[in-house]
């Protein structure tokens, strides 16, 4: 699931890091498919042993990759140093919510672009941003886009936010990294 939270963020800019991050998680994605492919054949030749261990295997290799899509998230945004968190004790919250609650005023508050209704485009853009030790929202970047102007007005959207509640780590407000999906659907 991390994995497919970060994309071609920047490879329509041509951007090396990006395309090669991109290429890292295919990489990685093929993988953990090939494993699970593995456990279904390990579990009818062998029963229930062989398929915990070929779970804890998986759990392994989903913990690998997702440690590593939080690190390719933190340099995408471009806060690589600034932000050691993206898993904490105590989450971020926003208005006395989770990110759902943040998913449900983003959907509330976000603008249709007039023009992408005329033109009859849809679709799901990935948004990046940092929860910072004050609650504010910063760093807004686009991490996998649709279209220009749907792509604008998530990342609008998403900048504009209330505060939220930070994230703690050992007691200590701290800047946590998230990814949300702004979905333009026309009814």
């Amino acid at each position: 699931m991390a994995a497919a939270m970060i994309m071609a963020v920047g490879c329509k800019n041509g951007n090396k890091g990006a395309q090669n991050a991109e290429n890292a998680l295919e990489g990685a994605a093929e993988s953990v498919e090939e494993a699970l492919e593995g456990v279904a054949e390990s579990v009818k030749a062998e029963g229930e042993t062989v398929r915990d261990l070929a779970l804890e295997a998986l759990d392994d290799i989903k913990t690998d990759a997702e440690a590593n899509a939080a690190e390719t998230l933190l340099k995408t945004l471009g806060v690589a140093d600034a932000v050691p968190f993206v898993s904490v004790e105590e989450k971020p919250t926003f208005n006395g919510g989770s990110a759902d609650t943040f998913s449900q005023w983003i959907n509330a508050n976000v603008a249709y672009p007039q023009a992408a209704i005329d033109g009859n485009i849809e679709g799901r853009v990935l948004v990046g941003f940092v929860v910072n030790e004050d609650g504010n929202v910063t760093n807004v970047k686009v991490i996998k886009g649709v279209n220009e102007l749907l792509d604008n007005a998530a990342a609008e959207t998403v900048a504009k936010s209330p505060k939220w509640e930070p994230g703690k780590q050992n007691g200590n407000n701290v800047k946590v990294a998230y990814t949300m999906p702004v979905i333009f659907k026309l009814k």
